[in-house]
């Protein structure tokens, strides 16, 4: 073997398999993290939506609800009060 080739300094390859571990477990951890972050915001927003809509449709005027949302809305009068009672389900399912 060349003098050359003896002096020659680098990762062995059970550290590079190592580090190679290391990266595909914080990857698959990082992802993971990324897809909860995503499904909390998606449903955060449809949340903001519902709550939204609601108090739209608690006005004495309600605007009609966006497609797909299912909307019971009970509105009674007695002595010079209103009372508005609202119910939204949501295309996903959340209700409120």
């Amino acid at each position: 073997m060349s003098a050359s080739l003896k002096n020659q300094q680098g990762f062995s390859l059970p550290e590079v398999m190592l580090a190679m571990v290391l990266m595909v477990m914080i990857v698959t951890a990082l992802s993971g993290f990324q897809r909860t972050l995503m499904n909390s915001l998606a449903s955060r927003n449809q949340y903001q939506q519902l709550w939204r809509h609601g108090w739209q449709q608690t006005q004495l005027r309600a605007i009609s609800p966006p497609a797909n949302w299912q909307v019971n809305r009970l509105q009674t009068s007695q002595a010079g009060c209103v009372s508005i009672s609202v119910t939204l389900v949501s295309p996903g399912g959340r209700e409120g």
